[in-house]
């Protein structure tokens, strides 16, 4: 080889070298070779390490990056170093910690190969890339830590949920033993009675969901024969003077008779959970109940002519806690166990616009009939 083509190969050696080293910074990472008889650990960079040190001054050997490491991670980086040597595995990669020259310890990915032994298998030189992984690393941290901290605050949540829906429940117990004991003394009767009573036992029901999801369940269903048109009528009756006090028409579309197969109480709460949201949020117009029921499937639909859901807050309205706006009464946790309960029973609760304005939602539930 002459001179001139050994300078040239040189040269060539040298710009792939450069091209290698700014690839590699870019993604905070410089390479190293480790001529393992001397104990050389030479780190190839343009510029300072990416820890920081000037690599004209430090040096470089193995001793200085070992003493580079915390004290009680130069064990388990020798040991994981001294498995790969022997053979144990092809590759060796391992996370830790450097020492920098402000003496503050910053996280790395190494990850390296042998790629020399000798003739008796021990071996010779070893290279392998170093990157800088520390603001990942606080990153991961600090998600940790929130996480953390969100587990707590939702555990804290739970437990003032089950804590107010239990007095809550007591009082409305009570209310419903008054009465019936007015029912019982004749004090009180008719409709007005029977209203408060389904009315304090529907409250009940509520109260026992929220406990239910509280302690992140949800009670087991019955299998029951149910008329869908008792259920459908009943939750009419119950809004009927709510719809009247906001002068709303509260109408019911339903089948002379229609016997299903299915929890009739779950159907029952998932019913008063949107009628009582349509009326809420229906200034004028009306609120219907239709059941669209096939031979195979319960559809029923409760639809309303009030503000609608904005675009973009449709698959929101479904997620615990979720308001649409800050303004507006309530926890936000009816139409979450609304979609529970519709799970469970096996179908789905969907939202869709009403047209001009207004909602509708429409469970499917697949049930045959009886």
């Amino acid at each position: 080889m002459t001179s001139a083509t050994e300078s040239e190969l040189r040269k060539t050696i040298h710009d792939l070298e450069q091209r290698l080293e700014i690839a590699l910074l870019s993604a905070n990472q410089v390479w190293w070779e480790w001529d393992l008889p001397t104990g050389i650990l030479k780190t190839h960079a343009i510029k300072d390490c990416i820890l920081g040190y000037d690599l004209g001054k430090i040096r470089h050997h193995e001793e200085f990056w070992m003493d580079a490491l915390p004290p009680e991670e130069r064990e388990p980086v020798r040991k994981s170093l001294r498995e790969h040597l022997d053979g144990e595995n092809d590759f060796w990669e391992m996370e830790h910690r450097y020492r920098d020259p402000a003496g503050e310890y910053k996280w790395v990915l190494e990850a390296g190969k042998v790629l020399e032994r000798a003739s008796d298998g021990s071996p010779l030189r070893m290279v392998g890339i170093t990157q800088r992984i520390h603001e990942k690393k606080q990153q991961e941290q600090a998600l940790k830590e929130k996480n953390e901290e969100l587990i707590q605050a939702l555990k804290l949540k739970d437990m003032l949920l089950a804590g107010a829906a239990h007095d809550v429940k007591n009082a409305l117990t009570a209310g419903i033993c008054a009465a019936g004991l007015l029912r019982e003394q004749n004090r009180i009767a008719g409709p007005e009675l029977e209203l408060i009573e389904d009315s304090l036992r529907q409250s009940a029901k509520l109260i026992a969901s929220v406990q239910e999801l509280a302690a992140g369940q949800l009670t087991q269903l019955e299998d029951d024969r149910v008329d869908l048109t008792h259920v459908i009528q009943s939750s009419s009756d119950f809004y009927r003077l709510s719809a009247q006090a906001k002068g709303l028409d509260l109408r019911t579309q339903v089948q002379v008779t229609n016997i299903r197969r299915l929890d009739g109480s779950a159907l029952r709460r998932i019913l008063d959970n949107l009628v009582g949201n349509a009326i809420k949020f229906t200034s004028h117009g009306e609120v219907s109940i239709v059941d669209r029921s096939t031979g195979n499937e319960v559809i029923i639909e409760v639809l309303d002519t009030g503000r609608g859901i904005p675009h973009g807050q449709h698959e929101k309205i479904f997620v615990p806690f979720n308001r649409l706006a800050s303004d507006l009464e309530g926890s936000g946790l009816g139409l979450s166990i609304c979609q529970n309960l519709a799970n469970k029973l096996g179908g789905q609760l969907a939202y869709h616009p009403n047209r001009p304005t207004g909602s509708i939602f429409r469970l499917n539930l697949p049930i045959s009939a009886v």
